[in-house]
């Protein structure tokens, strides 16, 4: 006899799930334990079932996969709410796999309307219909979370796992969404002022980084002769490519502001475009904006900027060049050679830029700290930054060679998220390290949980933890209206001598040969390592 549980297990194996991080309890126990037996794939055992999710979605971010996650019900999916609104705004596919009280058993004390909290955080829900139906719904979730792109919560009752099913594995086909070439009066648009633009540059975003999309996207930047940019979540898309503005936005350098500043007309492909990437539409004031995504899926980050054409990236920038071609156009002449010689002195002053700078005693300076931090670590490494007030310092010292290699766990605004999705992006490189950077007051939240399962699973992780002893967007809240930032203060742990007892390669760094001690370990160790820079509150920037 095949048991539904049993049935799921073989499930998973039909979709080639290869990782499976979760928390068991008595709603998935056998399911997990069936799946396991099978020796398909590597379950991840977390302490908590947020971890379980947001793992999920880093191995997502990073494997370009699926993620998978199993929890119980009841508490377990209300712990896991933030997880799910956090890969719902981010556009992350993963299905999670969580029991349900049977419907008879009202007096249950875990019994909860699941449907409702799932539909409140943006997440899909299937349900477990029938011992019948039990491969196919599991194959309509994994359907749903990549054709949606968000977490979709598959629902089992616990009365229905051990009934017999009779069925076999069903896998569903998941459709290619490809928009093709669009033919019309916006295209046409579109090609005109392609074509007639004296300053063009091009915007790459996180629906754009699969390699052909890159190779397309610079082939028509060098026909163009215009530079090339990403979104924060595209970057290291066009790393040692030429005329590389880096990223865009908040966080964009000098001479990436001069030159959209300076644009009269922008291509974007897979990037919405949101506030963040153009200062709440400041940079694109002025300006032709031709927006090119996959699909037309909405999401509460995009914004209506000039013509909008759902178009396959790769078909969209081999018609222009074509267009372009046919027409004879002549290249705009935008990536000269003042432009070539303004990328060679900001990189050279960021490499000359000072090291350490004068801070209170026993702290550090944080930014130059990175800068050191950053010539050490191999180049081919997977980067994930928690929230906080450190994470711009973070974002602008810390680079990444492939925008599979950046983890954003920020798309909630919700500080803690970090070590769990640093798990699971570990999961998905083996072979290359992880770095996660985080601030103490999100650690406290979700970093100390699961340094057991960091140490369990040996994983390849380095924790850069910023600590200054606050919650940082509070102490500048208070500060900035003459209030003091006592309140904001945590006063926290020795994250040191914790991870360290734990069996964690430690580093505390309050000066210059702290850091140098740091470095050492970074550039000679593996395995789990954790380096406390101590900082001073005051002098932390968020800009």
């Amino acid at each position: 006899m095949t048991t539904v549980f049993q049935l799921l297990a073989r499930s998973l194996e039909a979709q080639d799930v290869e990782h499976l991080f979760g928390l068991i309890g008595d709603a998935n126990l056998y399911m997990v334990d069936a799946w396991v037996k099978g020796g398909t794939g590597r379950y991840t055992a977390c302490a908590h079932e947020a971890t379980a999710v947001l793992a999920a979605l880093g191995y997502a971010q990073v494997s370009g996969r699926t993620g998978v996650a199993t929890i119980t019900h009841g508490p377990a999916l209300t712990n896991v709410t933030t997880a799910l609104v956090e890969g719902a705004k981010g556009g992350i596919p993963v299905v999670v796999l969580c029991g349900d009280t049977a419907p008879h058993d009202r007096e249950h004390m875990q019994k909860v309307d699941q449907r409702e909290i799932v539909k409140a955080t943006g997440a899909g829900f299937v349900d477990l219909r029938t011992p019948e139906t039990a491969s196919a719904d599991l194959a309509l979730a994994f359907r749903r979370a990549a054709l949606e792109r968000r977490p979709v919560v598959f629902n089992t009752r616990a009365d229905l796992q051990w009934q017999e099913a009779q069925a076999q594995p069903v896998v569903l086909p998941v459709p290619a969404v490809r928009g093709a070439v669009v033919e019309g009066e916006d295209l046409d648009e579109a090609l005109g002022m392609i074509a007639s633009a004296k300053r063009p540059l091009i915007i790459a975003g996180r629906g754009a980084i699969a390699p052909q999309a890159r190779d397309a996207i610079l082939a028509l930047a060098s026909r163009l002769e215009a530079p090339v940019a990403t979104t924060l979540k595209a970057s290291g898309l066009f790393h040692g490519a030429d005329f590389n503005l880096g990223v865009l936005g908040t966080l964009a350098r000098p001479v990436c502001l001069d030159a959209i500043m300076r644009s009269d007309c922008v291509i974007a492909f897979g990037a919405s475009l949101s506030r963040l990437t153009t200062e709440g539409g400041k940079m694109l004031e002025g300006k032709r904006v031709i927006q090119i995504l996959a699909d037309p899926l909405e999401n509460d980050r995009r914004t209506n900027h000039g013509i909008l054409l759902i178009a396959d990236p790769v078909l969209m920038a081999e018609k222009i060049v074509e267009v372009l071609d046919m027409a004879e156009v002549a290249p705009s002449g935008n990536t000269d050679a003042d432009l070539a010689d303004a990328l060679r002195r900001e990189a050279a002053e960021q490499a000359s830029m000072p090291l350490l700078a004068e801070t209170a005693r026993g702290t550090i300076d944080y930014e130059p700290a990175l800068r050191r931090i950053e010539q050490t670590l191999p180049p081919d490494r997977v980067l994930v930054a928690d929230l906080g007030r450190f994470v711009v310092g973070a974002w602008r010292n810390l680079s990444v060679n492939d925008p599979r290699n950046f983890v954003y766990a920020a798309n909630f605004a919700s500080i803690g998220c970090g070590l769990g999705e640093a798990i699971g992006a570990a999961r998905a490189a083996p072979g290359r390290l992880t770095v996660l950077v985080a601030g103490d007051g999100g650690f406290m939240m979700g970093g100390l949980t699961e340094l057991a399962t960091v140490v369990r699973e040996k994983l390849d992780l380095v924790i850069l933890l910023c600590n200054d002893g606050s919650y940082g967007a509070e102490h500048v809240q208070f500060t900035a209206k003459g209030m003091s930032p006592a309140l904001s203060m945590t006063s926290p742990p020795d994250f040191a001598a914790i991870a360290g007892a734990m069996g964690i390669n430690v580093c505390r760094v309050t000066n210059e040969t702290e850091l140098d001690a740091a470095l050492s370990l970074l550039k000679q160790g593996s395995g789990p390592r954790l380096v406390e820079l101590m900082l001073d509150p005051e002098l932390i920037r968020m800009d």
